[in-house]
């Protein structure tokens, strides 16, 4: 959608220009992208976020929320720009789920492509997003939003679960942080108050608490990209989550699929109907979906690109030639292009995954063997590391909690999968050489964002 604003004031031909709001996490590498295509790169970062560097922008705004005419002011910045380095801003996008609501009110104020702003909040806010999608008459999860206990307490009375399950998260999270697979009512009572009234990892207040469902099945990721109403599933993959370290959903890796069975043809519709039932109509989406027993339901979609630092993109590159990146910059600014991309990837090149590093134990490292083994394996292809020797390691827990991540691709899928339970099996005993904390403040506080651990990597 596009602002009815007539914009007079542009004389073209011009130079693009592609605004990013609050890129960090994968938001940096897609400004990476943007340079490399000879863009112009405008970055705008709201107040409170978490600041990546200003990576060769054009020009940099600072956007000020609290200001009453904050939103005005960036977008007289942005018109002053277009006039004094002679571009045309072809979008503004989010950069990170943080960057989403402004992303789209600047657009549609602006006029550049977008989201009609009647559905906004229910974009970002993850109970509205659910309801949006019942009232689409599209399958949701049965939930409940709670700021006192009595609220769930009455939410409970009517839950039909057996044996019991329940989970409890964030409204506004990100990255399974503090998400809880509750197997009692006292067990949920303990994850609603950890959670109400508390900062998540983005550095926003958990001003109450969302209560859902347990959905049974394979959590499958659909990453798409919307232009004009026309969407794209540039890639799917699922999630393995395993239970470790007391938790119920830890990460362990991401593996990408084409799309040539019955479930992900369901998953690939479904997620069609979920982005019209949200009215996405131009942009990046990033959609979690439980394949059960009886059909696709989604647990949550981000209107941003798909995080993780962007850890999957060459796995992405290599599986189908295809990535979220390249399709949003070409849906922007290269139409025509876009449009020729296939709407779904139907057959794979070659294979990959991405590995998450899973830390047992909290304790100092003195050494890392598992780099040398990790790059003696036929299908190695990159080594994230988030934590090094003195540094002190989290227990993983989320994504937060990792301690790194390996890139692993190659054209034999067994041999793959044998590199990846290999990597497992040694991350149990033997990758990190460890030893007892010399002091309580040995080593580095684990990052409360993505960007952080970005920020802190080593790369093999």
């Amino acid at each position: 959608m596009t602002s009815p604003r007539q914009r007079t004031d542009i004389e073209l031909p011009r130079k693009l220009a592609v605004c990013v709001v609050d890129p960090w996490s994968t938001g940096m590498k897609l400004c990476e992208l943007v340079r490399a295509r000879d863009l112009e790169l405008i970055l705008i970062w709201e107040d409170g976020c978490i600041r990546a560097n200003d990576m060769d922008a054009l020009e940099v705004i600072d956007h000020k929320s609290e200001d009453k005419r904050g939103y005005v002011k960036t977008i007289e910045q942005l018109r002053q720009i277009e006039k004094r380095h002679m571009v045309t801003i072809s979008c503004i996008i989010p950069g990170s789920e943080t960057g989403v609501l402004l992303a789209e009110s600047l657009a549609f104020q602006f006029g550049t492509p977008t989201n009609p702003p009647k559905l906004a909040m229910a974009r970002r806010n993850k109970f509205l997003m659910g309801e949006a999608v019942r009232s689409a008459g599209v399958r949701a999860v049965k939930q409940t939003i709670a700021t006192e206990w009595q609220q769930v307490v009455e939410f409970l009375s009517d839950f039909k679960s057996d044996p019991f399950k329940a989970v409890v998260k964030p409204n506004l999270g990100a990255g399974s942080d503090d998400v809880y697979l509750c197997n009692s009512r006292d067990e949920v009572k303990k994850a609603f108050f950890k959670i109400n009234g508390t900062l998540n990892s983005l550095g926003i207040m958990n001003d109450g608490v969302l209560i859902q469902e347990f959905l049974a099945g394979t959590e499958y990721v659909v990453d798409t990209m919307t232009r004009n109403g026309h969407h794209k599933v540039v890639a799917m993959w699922h999630y393995d989550k395993r239970p470790a370290n007391g938790r119920f959903n830890v990460y362990f890796g991401t593996i990408p699929h084409a799309v040539n069975s019955d479930a992900e043809y369901q998953l690939k519709d479904y997620v069609s109907s979920v982005l019209d039932a949200l009215q996405v109509e131009n942009g990046p989406a990033h959609a979690e979906v439980i394949m059960t027993k009886t059909g696709p339901c989604l647990v949550e979609i981000g209107c941003r690109c798909h995080g993780g630092n962007a850890s999957w993109y060459n796995v992405a590159r290599e599986f189908a030639g295809l990535d979220q990146l390249n399709a949003i910059l070409d849906g922007f600014t290269a139409e025509e292009k876009f449009y020729r991309l296939p709407d779904f990837v139907t057959e794979n090149k070659r294979f990959g995954r991405t590995l998450d590093l899973v830390a047992y134990e909290s304790k100092e490292v003195i050494g890392i063997p598992g780099i040398d083994f990790v790059k003696s394996l036929q299908s190695f292809h990159r080594i994230n590391l988030f934590k090094n020797v003195g540094d002190v390691l989290d227990v993983t827990v989320d994504c937060n909690t990792t301690p790194g991540e390996v890139i692993l691709i190659h054209d034999s899928l067994e041999q793959l999968e044998s590199d990846y339970e290999s990597i497992h099996n040694f991350l149990k005993s033997g990758f990190f050489a460890l030893c007892e904390p010399n002091s309580e403040d040995s080593g580095t506080e684990n990052s409360e964002a993505e960007y952080e651990l970005e920020s802190k990597s080593t790369y093999y």
